[in-house]
């Protein structure tokens, strides 16, 4: 099994999965759990590191990873699979933001276009800031009714 997630995500402590870095670098800041590697080729190339714009990034990302190709990653991928544990791919963006994205779920669109197969976003236990909070219930009084007094 095969995930896409942040590093910042929480459930990677947990020691359940083989997470697997897909940017430039390293983070910065401190994990508490340990990259198994980190796979350059679904990095993102150095010309679209500026491109904001989700449908101005995706055709030269899928451009990107065709010359890659499916046969290539599906052999670095068996690799980290092959160590026991569902593979977590990583970048940094917390997508549960409204209008987040990054190229974790760019790559994810790729590779079920190219191969049939899902890559799904490992949920993320961490309190979500942006999600909408249900409305405060307002007590509901009785209708105000004329009572006779004989």
């Amino acid at each position: 099994m095969i995930y896409t997630s942040r590093y910042s995500n929480p459930e990677l402590k947990t020691g359940n999965y083989t997470v697997v870095g897909i940017t430039r670098g390293a983070p910065k800041f401190p994990l508490r759990y340990t990259l198994a590697g980190n796979i350059m080729e679904i990095a993102p190339p150095g010309y679209l590191f500026n491109e904001y714009n989700r449908e101005r990034f995706t055709p030269p990302y899928f451009q990107h990873m065709d010359r890659v190709g499916t046969a290539r990653i599906a052999q670095i991928l068996q690799h980290y699979e092959d160590m026991g544990k569902p593979v977590v791919l990583c970048c940094y963006e917390d997508v549960r933001k409204p209008g987040e994205w990054c190229h974790r779920l760019v790559f994810a669109e790729w590779w079920l276009q190219r191969t049939g197969e899902m890559i799904e976003e490992l949920p993320d236990p961490s309190p979500n800031k942006w999600a909408k909070q249900p409305e405060p219930q307002k007590a509901v009084e009785p209708d105000a009714v004329q009572m006779k007094m004989w």
